[in-house]
C-alpha cells in the first residue's frame, strides 16, 4: 500500500504554478476537478480554465458554483484528497471571465484563484491549454500544470510535482502517477509511456498494475519515459519558451508525445510518484463520437510518424493494416472503414510551431 498523507515543509515561497484545464461541455467534471485543486497544500496557483466554446453553458455553471461552492454526493471519495466545499465554513471562490487573446493578462487581483477563458471555439486539447498558457503568461508564473478536468488529484499532488521538477534544472516536464478514478487500486499510468521504436506506438507504463508497481525511487520508470502522460503533466517555464507551445493540429490525441519529442534533445522528463491524480478515464473524449475519435488517432498516429519518423512509415501502415484485420474478423464495421480510409490518405503535416 502507498502512502503519501505527509505534511511537506517549506523553506521559502513557493514558485508561481498556472494550473491549466480545458473544459468543453463537461462542467460538471469540471467542477469536481477546482474543488479538489482548490484544497492542495501547495498555496502559489492560479487556475486557468479555457472554455472551448461549450454548448451547455459551461463558464455560467462553473461561475454559479463559485458564487456558492457545495460538494455533489455523487462525487467518489478517494484517500488523500481533499476538497474546498469538505471545510466547516466555505466562502465564494473569487473568478474572472475573459476573453481568449495572444497576450498575457494582468496579475489577477488579490483574492482571485480562477480565471475562465472564452477560447472562441472548439480547439481542441492543445487549442485550449495553449489559450490558457498564452493566458497565463511564462512572466508570472515558473511551471505550468496541465491536468484534465476529469480528474481529481491528491492533497500534495502539485508539491510533489513542483518538489521533483526544482532537483534538476534539465526536467522540462514531471508527471504524477495516474489511477483510475472508479477504480482507484489499479495504476493507469506510472508518469507516462514509454514507445516501441520499431513500430512507433506507445503503452503507458504500469497500465492495469496495482499500488505495489509504484517505486519509490523514479529513476527506474524515468529511464523508460518517452512522454508524460497529458492528464497531469507539468510543464517548466523554460521548457515553454525554448520548445514552444503544444502543435494544434493534432486537436485530439499525439499532441504529448509531440511536445516531449520536439524538446527530447535539450530536456529531460521526469516523474513524481508521490504526485497522485484520480482520472476518469476516456471521459473527456467521451463527449464527441467514437467515430471521430478514433479518426483523429490513426490519423494522427500517422502525421506523428511523418512528422518525427519517416524512414517509419511503412512499418506503421503495417500495423494499422493489423489494426485493421482486426477490426474486420470482429465485425467492427466502423471502425474498419476509418482505419481503411487512414490508409489509403496522406497525413497532412504542419509545420512545428
Amino acid at each position: 500500500m502507498c502512502t503519501v498523507d505527509t505534511d511537506i515543509p517549506t523553506n521559502q515561497r513557493p514558485a508561481p504554478v498556472a494550473i491549466v484545464l480545458v473544459n468543453w461541455n463537461g462542467w460538471r467534471d469540471s467542477i469536481e476537478c477546482i474543488n479538489s485543486v482548490l484544497a492542495q497544500s501547495y498555496s502559489n496557483f492560479h487556475i486557468f480554465l479555457a472554455d472551448n466554446d461549450s454548448a451547455d453553458n459551461s463558464v455560467e455553471h462553473i461561475g454559479a458554483w463559485c458564487e456558492n461552492p457545495r460538494p455533489d454526493p455523487k462525487w467518489r471519495q478517494h484517500d488523500g484528497v481533499d476538497r474546498l466545499t469538505d471545510r466547516d465554513a466555505v466562502a465564494p471562490v473569487t473568478f474572472r471571465v475573459v476573453g481568449a487573446s495572444d497576450q498575457a493578462l494582468v496579475e489577477a487581483p488579490p483574492g482571485c484563484r480562477l480565471t475562465l477563458i472564452r477560447s472562441g471555439g472548439n480547439l481542441g486539447f492543445a487549442g485550449g491549454c495553449n489559450v490558457g498558457i498564452r493566458t497565463a503568461g511564462t512572466d508570472a508564473f515558473e511551471f505550468f500544470w496541465l491536468l484534465n478536468t476529469d480528474t481529481v488529484v491528491h492533497r500534495h499532488a502539485l508539491q510533489f510535482l513542483v518538489r521533483r521538477a526544482m532537483t534538476d534544472e534539465q526536467l522540462g516536464m514531471v508527471g504524477s502517477t495516474i489511477r483510475y478514478y472508479e477504480s482507484p487500486q489499479i495504476v493507469q499510468s506510472l508518469g507516462g509511456a514509454r514507445m516501441n521504436p520499431a513500430t512507433v506506438t506507445s503503452s503507458l507504463i504500469g497500465e492495469g498494475r496495482g499500488l505495489e508497481v509504484i517505486p519509490t525511487d523514479a529513476a527506474e520508470v524515468e529511464r523508460e519515459l518517452t512522454y508524460i502522460m497529458g492528464a497531469s503533466m507539468l510543464a517548466s517555464r523554460k521548457f515553454v519558451r525554448d520548445v514552444g507551445l503544444l502543435q494544434e493540429d493534432y486537436f485530439l490525441y499525439y499532441e504529448e508525445i509531440d511536445w516531449a519529442m520536439r524538446g527530447r534533445h535539450n530536456f529531460k522528463l521526469g516523474y513524481a510518484p508521490e504526485s497522485h491524480i484520480f482520472h476518469r478515464s476516456g471521459a473527456s473524449s467521451s463527449q464527441i463520437l467514437p467515430l471521430f475519435t478514433a479518426r483523429l488517432y490513426y490519423r494522427n498516429r500517422l502525421k506523428f510518424v511523418c512528422r518525427f519518423f519517416p524512414e517509419r512509415l511503412a512499418a506503421a501502415r503495417r500495423a494499422l493494416a493489423i489494426e485493421l484485420l482486426r477490426h474486420t474478423l470482429r465485425g467492427r464495421w466502423g471502425h474498419a472503414r476509418v482505419v481503411a480510409a487512414t490508409l489509403l490518405s496522406t497525413p497532412s503535416i504542419s509545420p512545428l510551431s
